[in-house]
């Protein structure tokens, strides 16, 4: 199993916010909105994305989704690894 973040803020900015919420897995950085556009949650008429959790399939199908409701709405690490473990 693998998990890597995606953000469309700028690396610096992706850092610090990586630090706060205790992401400790790969942080990838999604220019030109390419992943948020494909999973559908490129916010209209901004450069961001909303806060979204995806948790994908070796078989590429998407098992579990957390869509925010705002920028600030974001399930914590403790709910994805949480989501994880059913999985196993």
């Amino acid at each position: 199993m693998k998990i890597v973040a995606i953000s469309v803020d700028e690396t610096s900015d992706s850092i610090a916010l990586a630090g706060k919420l205790g992401i400790t897995f790969p942080l990838l950085k999604d220019d030109g909105l390419k992943a948020a556009l494909a999973f559908g949650v490129a916010m209209n008429g901004d450069e961001i994305a909303v806060p979204s959790m995806f948790i994908v399939s070796r078989e590429k199908k998407i098992v579990w989704t957390y869509v925010g409701e705002s920028v600030i709405d974001r399930p914590s690490i403790g709910t994805l690894t949480g989501e994880l473990d059913k999985l196993k």
